[in-house]
């Protein structure tokens, strides 16, 4: 189930942002152990012009100092309850060095926000998880 969607500003070369995607998928997959075939991460570029920085519009901002100054990457995931908080906080601190390492950027300006969804309200194919997926759930409560 896991997805996560990463909020950019508009104009990085897209031959990053593919390496960028693919080496998210790859950590994300790995930290929180989930099947690569069930995860999807996608970038969503937010214009300079409709993005305020500290009150000023991005792209103003954006003629006097450097992107990776002004940029605030938000990668927001969903994810089914019961993961141990720990491992939330190692996928926030693992993703959003691969963003900044990326972006350029420090990875302080990073930030991340993690919904955690009951398995009663996520469907696959139109059934609950909490009926789909019961077993599987079982073990991740027991771990």
């Amino acid at each position: 189930m896991p997805v996560a969607n990463i909020h950019v500003l508009a104009g990085h070369p897209r031959p990053l942002l593919k390496a960028m995607l693919r080496e998210f998928a790859a950590v994300f997959a790995k930290t929180m152990g989930a099947p690569t075939d069930r995860l999807q991460v996608w970038v969503t570029e937010v214009d300079p012009e409709l993005f305020v920085v500290a009150g000023e519009n991005a792209d103003e901002v954006l003629q006097r100092q450097a992107r990776g100054d002004t940029e605030v990457p938000f990668i927001r995931m969903a994810l089914m309850e019961g993961r141990p908080t720990e491992l939330l906080h190692r996928v926030m601190a693992d993703l959003s060095e691969v963003v900044s390492r990326h972006l350029g950027g420090d990875p302080q300006r990073v930030r991340v926000q993690i919904d955690q969804v009951h398995p009663d309200r996520w469907a696959i194919g139109g059934v609950p998880a909490s009926v789909s997926r019961a077993a599987e759930i079982a073990r991740m409560a027991q771990a």
